[in-house]
Parts: structure tokens; C-alpha cells; sequence
């Protein structure tokens, strides 16, 4: 009778459980539906067809944290280039400016495409072709270039220097900054920093050799809150800062763009300029008249660089036979005449796959456009200019969907150029080290052809937070840092029990001292955000000389951070196992080790083991907090790739991979409180 109760019980909560699960997947489908239907709640500008999360007001979201475009003073005001800008783009629509609260880097893209919180963003976001499949961008509002700035009196004097194994390389994740560090010192490694404050600190604590950053952030955070740092290499990358606008506002981005257009042609923007940066803005993009440097280069043309963009989503390799970019540098013989044509060649497997080519003359930080028509020849891309340039110019030249050979290999672009009406070979460039595709490139590229997929990905809230190609991208690349959360918490956790249970002791001692030693030592660890305590071991401890790698601090702090909670559960769990047992134990001859040992110890195991579980459950979700100092784990993984693609799916990915262990801990939690509590109760 009693088998036929619990057989009928069971299956009545199965079938509970299922109707449960059936009404919660109808509430998520119909939720996706609603928000893809209907979009955000926005409320319509009286004046104009754009809409507006706040009718009347400019609401802008940005970091705050990049001087001196927007940053917070002293004093705690919002203040910068930027910010100014938008009051002044504001004032033009006839709007309030709203500057939200300082936002996350690489959650601002998807704010604004969400279109809830946010009208704009703007924080020095650089207009990429990967950003504007998420979002719009308004015209250009300033150019930038990179830089590269160390710590003064450290040896490392040029870039070449930076360019080697064992070199890290400070940047902020999901930054252009980024993308040219990968790109153009490929032996060094990078390590993300959440803001450029971080990123500068670890330069100056030794914990990175070199930072790289946009220019003038750079400029002002060497001048005025990292003097002990210099600026060794200015880059001319030509890159271009918008403000981003959700997709579905384009009459906001067109009256934005009307709005800027008014405030430049008024002059307004040049006096605006000259109070942050100390001149007078300067852009020779356009300029077809550009000027030969002044330095002698020899008498050959001369190939400096060439480098290709990481094609490989969610990871920083170059793949062959899958399209990337290719940026090629030279400069040309003093003692030779004009260069009339260059042609491009790759290496047999290669191939150009565009002609919309972009090339530049270079004179210090000065980019001049340069007229030139550009065929394709077999595998060769042909370049010819409608003015020979002069002898001793820098040409740099951009070629969109460039395609490496399929097999791996170090891969150097040749060809020839004309000069005088003579034929030359070009040098070989230095080589680009390429990597065969991989399985998840290629389910990436089958699911970009299908249909259903562009269908799912048309709704805006599955675009948003489960794009299938993202999905994958991300399953592969955050494994990685799956594997180093586990590794963090596997070796930290077993370090904190014996720290624990030493303070526990300590703290149960009849010494004062060692009393008051476990109550200091627990209350602030117990006290302090764990977040400080790894700044303060992270940035402070290389100051006073202690040089420890990151993964084995990271494991360091964790675990003591984790000593002081678990200090406190076994000191419960001693004090719950009455004392009558350890007063028999002494007067049986009993020392006091072995009444711990083998009487006390063992039975406050039983009841703290499933605090002690709970406790390596939120050390597990701790280890995200490790992605603010630039250790590589899971949360830092899935914060690049959000900034990288401007979408939430990777966060996404990162939860599941959380819940895989999480899940099933608490599973056996609660299982093992249930066998206690039976126990307990005979």
C-alpha cells in the first residue's frame, strides 16, 4: 500500500513538473514574441518622428571613465569633450541632456540597440563593421589614432622591444586598442582590464609592460595621473568615434547628424576642441595634396609591415580560406622616382576578393587620402595612382576581404611596383602566421546560409540573447575560460579548508592573543568586498616587490578570501557537537589533539559538509570577479566577445556553463541535508 502511494505521489509530481515546465517555455515564447513584435516603450518627440526613452530628454550612456572625453572630476561631476558635445547636440534638438550613471563598456552597444535605457552611446566607440551590424552610427565626431605608452626606465623603448614572448600588454577588452595590440605584436600577450585606470596601473605595478590606448586618452592620463609612464609609439590607425543609435531610430541618427553638422559649421566644435586638446582639430582623411617625408629611406622601396585581422570568431588567430584584412605598409626609395603602380600578390592558395581599397600616405600621425584605381590580375591586386607618389613617401594600404590560403603556414605578400616606367619586385613583407580553419568556423559559415537562422535572428530579443552563430562561437571559445574557473576554484578551495580550520581554532582558543589574531583576520576578510581585496593584491603587492603570476594570485586571494567563511562554518559546526563527548574523551586520558581528531572533528564534518558545498558553490561564481584584473577566466572570455559583437548572447553562454557545476552541487546539497536531517530525527 505503501509503494502504490509513493508510486502514485511520484507520478502526480512528474506531471506537475511538466506542466510547470510546459507554462514557463509558453511564457518565454510568448514574452520573445511580444518584445519582438512590439519593440521598446519609447516616447515620441513632439517636433520630430524619432522617439526618445524620456520624452524631452537626451539620455546618453558611456563608461565615463576615458579622459578627456567623458570622465568623472573630483567633485564628482560629468564632465569632458564628449559630454560637452552632447550638451551641445542636446541644445540643438531643443532636448534635456541625460547622462546615465557610468555603464559597463561592453554592455553600452547593447543598450542601445535594446533602445529601453539608453537613446545613445557614447564613449569613444569606434565605428567597425562588426558594430554596425548591431547598431547604427552617427557621422564621425572625431578622429583618433593609438598609442603606446610604458613605464619610464624599463628598457622597453620600442614597439619591437614589446613584440616578444612573455610581454604583456595592457588593454581594455573589446577595444579597437585591443584588436591593434593582437594584430601587430602577436608574440606578446594582452591582458583586459574592465577600464584604462586598471590598464595604466598594471604598467605601473609591473604587473604588464606596455599599455595600449586611444591617443588622447593616453596623452591626458600620461600628463596628469601616470607620470611615471611615456608615450613611445603614436600609431596613425585613422580611426573614427560615433555615436551609436539603436537601428530602429534612424530619424534620430539623421537629426543628430543635422545637429553636428550645425554645431562644426558654427564653429562651435573647433573652440570646443581647442579647450580639451589644446589645438585646433586636424584631418588630413580627405586631403588629396599630401606632402613627401622629409627623411631619406634609401634607394629601394622598402616594405615596413604587413599584418591581418584576427578573422577568427571569438578567438585571436588569422584563419585561411576565410576572408580577413590585410594592412600593408612600405616606403618608397628617396633616391628613386615616382611610384606609378604597386601590385599586391599572395601566396599560391590566396586570394583578393575586393577592390574597394583604401590607401593612404602616412607623415607622422597625418593620414592623406590618395586617388588610385585598383583591378584584380589572377591573385594579384593591381594599384594604380592617378598621381605617382613622390620618393620617400609611407604608403599604407587597407585591403578588405583578403583570403589566406586554406593550410597553415607563415605567409609573406609579395609582387612588384613601377617606378620611372621600370618594373621592380617588391621585398617580401614580414610573414603573417596563419591557421587552418577550424570546425566552429565552418558551422558558423553553414549557419550564416540558413534561412531559419536569419529568421530567428530577426527577432530582436532571440537576436539579442541566443544567436545561434554566436552560440557556437562562444560554447568554443569560452571553454578556455571555463576550464581556468574550475582550475581556480579546484586549487583554491582544498588551499582555504586548512586556513579555515586553523582560524577556527584559533578563534574557539583560550589564548586572548590567537582570539583576537582569528577575529581581526575573519571580520576583514568578512568585512571588505572581495573585489578590493584583489585590487589591493593585484596592484598593491608588485608595488612592495611581491611579483606573483595572475592565475596563482588569483588562486591566492580566492582562497583566502574563502578561509575566513569557512573559518567560521567549522567553528559552528565544533561548537555544535556537544560538549559532553570532549569531557569524556579528557577523562579517558584523552589529549586535546586527539579529542579533536578523532571525537569532535568528525562529527562537525557531518554537519558543515553542506555549508562547505554551498561555500565552494559561490567561490566557483567568484572567480568572475578575477575578469576585472585581467585574468583570462570565463566571465572575461564572455566579456570580450559582448564587446567585440555588441550582443548578450556570450553572457548567456556563461551562465550555462556556470550551471553545469552549480546545478548539480546544489542537487547534492540538498540531498545531503535531507539524508542529515533523517538521521537527526532517529
Amino acid at each position: 500500500m505503501k509503494r502504490h502511494f509513493e508510486r502514485r505521489h511520484h507520478s502526480a509530481h512528474v506531471q506537475l513538473t511538466r506542466r510547470i515546465v510546459c507554462a514557463f517555455a509558453t511564457i518565454v515564447v510568448a514574452l520573445a514574441t511580444t518584445i519582438g513584435a512590439s519593440g521598446c516603450s519609447s516616447s515620441q518627440n513632439a517636433s520630430s518622428t524619432y522617439t526618445l526613452v524620456e520624452n524631452g530628454k537626451f539620455t546618453v550612456a558611456s563608461d565615463l571613465a576615458t579622459p578627456p572625453f567623458e570622465y568623472v572630476n573630483d567633485s564628482g561631476e560629468d564632465q569632458g569633450f564628449t559630454y560637452e558635445l552632447m550638451g551641445m547636440i542636446a541644445d540643438e534638438l531643443g532636448l534635456e541632456l541625460n547622462y546615465l550613471p557610468a555603464q559597463k563598456f561592453d554592455g553600452i552597444i547593447p543598450m542601445v540597440k535594446q533602445g529601453v535605457k539608453t537613446d545613445v552611446g557614447a564613449c569613444n566607440i569606434t565605428i567597425t563593421d562588426e558594430r554596425k551590424k548591431e547598431v547604427d552610427f552617427t557621422d564621425p565626431y572625431i578622429d583618433s589614432n593609438q598609442g603606446v605608452a610604458v613605464a619610464k626606465n624599463t628598457g622597453y623603448n620600442t614597439v619591437d622591444s614589446l613584440n616578444a614572448p612573455g610581454v604583456k600588454i595592457a588593454v581594455q577588452s573589446g577595444t579597437t586598442s585591443e584588436e591593434w595590440a593582437i594584430e601587430n605584436l602577436p608574440q606578446a600577450t594582452t591582458v583586459n582590464f574592465d577600464d584604462w585606470t586598471a590598464a595604466f596601473t598594471a604598467v605601473m605595478s609591473s604587473q604588464c609592460q606596455a599599455v595600449v590606448c586611444d591617443l588622447p586618452v593616453e596623452q591626458w592620463m600620461v600628463s596628469n595621473s601616470f607620470t611615471g609612464m611615456e608615450i613611445i609609439k603614436e600609431v596613425p590607425t585613422g580611426e573614427q568615434f560615433g555615436i551609436a543609435v539603436s537601428k530602429d531610430n534612424p530619424e534620430l541618427t539623421q537629426a543628430i547628424n543635422d545637429a553636428l553638422a550645425k554645431i562644426k559649421s558654427s564653429g562651435a566644435y573647433d573652440k570646443l576642441y581647442e579647450k580639451w586638446f589644446g589645438m585646433a582639430p586636424t584631418s588630413g582623411s580627405d586631403n588629396e595634396d599630401a606632402s613627401s617625408p622629409d627623411d631619406a629611406t634609401g634607394a629601394s622601396l622598402a616594405v615596413t609591415s604587413a599584418t591581418a585581422k584576427s578573422n577568427e570568431d571569438g578567438g585571436n588567430g588569422v584563419l585561411g580560406g576565410i576572408a580577413t584584412r590585410l594592412t600593408w605598409e612600405a616606403t618608397t626609395g628617396s633616391d628613386e622616382g615616382d611610384v606609378s603602380q604597386i601590385e599586391l600578390e599572395l601566396p599560391e592558395g590566396g586570394s583578393f576578393e575586393s577592390t574597394d581599397v583604401k590607401v593612404t600616405l602616412l607623415d607622422g600621425l597625418n593620414q592623406t587620402g590618395v586617388k588610385a584605381s585598383c583591378s584584380l590580375d589572377g591573385s594579384k591586386l593591381v594599384i594604380k595612382f592617378a598621381d605617382p607618389v613622390a620618393a620617400g613617401s609611407q604608403i599604407r594600404v587597407v585591403v578588405p576581404d583578403v583570403v589566406f590560403p586554406s593550410n597553415a603556414g607563415a605567409y609573406a605578400v609579395t609582387g612588384s611596383y613601377v617606378t620611372d616606367g621600370d618594373k621592380r619586385d617588391l621585398p617580401e613583407s614580414p610573414t603573417i602566421s596563419v591557421s587552418e580553419s577550424t570546425m566552429v568556423q565552418e558551422i558558423v559559415a553553414w549557419l550564416d546560409a540558413q534561412p531559419w537562422v536569419a529568421a530567428w535572428n530577426s527577432n530582436p530579443f532571440l537576436g539579442m540573447f541566443c544567436k545561434p552563430q554566436i552560440i557556437v562561437t562562444s560554447i568554443a571559445s569560452l571553454f578556455k575560460g571555463w576550464g581556468i574557473a574550475l582550475a581556480v576554484t579546484a586549487i583554491g578551495f582544498p588551499l582555504a579548508i586548512p586556513i579555515g580550520l586553523l582560524f577556527a581554532f584559533m578563534k574557539i582558543s583560550h589564548s586572548r592573543m590567537l582570539r583576537g589574531i582569528a577575529v581581526t583576520y575573519i571580520n576583514v576578510l568578512r568585512g571588505t568586498p572581495l573585489f578590493l581585496q584583489i585590487y589591493i593584491a593585484f596592484f598593491g603587492f608588485p608595488m612592495i616587490g611581491l611579483n606573483v603570476p595572475n592565475l596563482p594570485l588569483g588562486v591566492g586571494v580566492l582562497a583566502i578570501n574563502c578561509s575566513a567563511y569557512l573559518a567560521e562554518i567549522f567553528r559552528a559546526g565544533i561548537e555544535s557537537v556537544p560538549h559532553g563527548q570532549a569531557e569524556a574523551a579528557y577523562s579517558l586520558g584523552m589529549t586535546w589533539s586527539q579529542v579533536m581528531s578523532r571525537i569532535v572533528v568528525p562529527q562537525a564534518v557531518r554537519y558543515v559538509i553542506p555549508t562547505m558545498t554551498s561555500e565552494f558553490v559561490m567561490l566557483y561564481k567568484d572567480t568572475s570577479l578575477l575578469s576585472s584584473v585581467g585574468v583570462m577566466e570565463l566571465m572575461l572570455f564572455s566579456k570580450n566577445l559582448t564587446a567585440t559583437t555588441g550582443n548578450i548572447t556570450p553572457y548567456i553562454c556563461a551562465a550555462l556553463y556556470y550551471l553545469v557545476v552549480t546545478i548539480p552541487l546544489i542537487h547534492i546539497v540538498t540531498k545531503v541535508e535531507h539524508r542529515l536531517a533523517e538521521r537527526s530525527k532517529r
